[in-house]
């Protein structure tokens, strides 16, 4: 978690994936959707993040997400 300068829990925002709300946190970014990389186990978050904009990558490994990042 110390790589990672934004954080969001749905504890703390009161959304849970897949609800659209749970994304919202990601305008704090400041970037446009179609940049930021979206990685959870389970499809239905991914495909909640993917009607948003997002890109998404189903996270199975973490050679397959090594992968998915270069």
């Amino acid at each position: 978690m110390k790589h990672f300068q934004v954080r969001a829990f749905s504890c703390r925002i009161g959304h849970a994936k897949p609800e659209p709300g749970a994304y919202e946190c990601l305008h704090a970014l400041g970037l446009e959707p179609g940049r930021i990389l979206f990685v959870d186990d389970r499809p239905e978050n991914i495909d909640a993040a993917r009607s948003l904009g997002l890109q998404g990558h189903l996270f199975r490994t973490a050679a397959d997400l090594r992968k998915a990042l270069t």
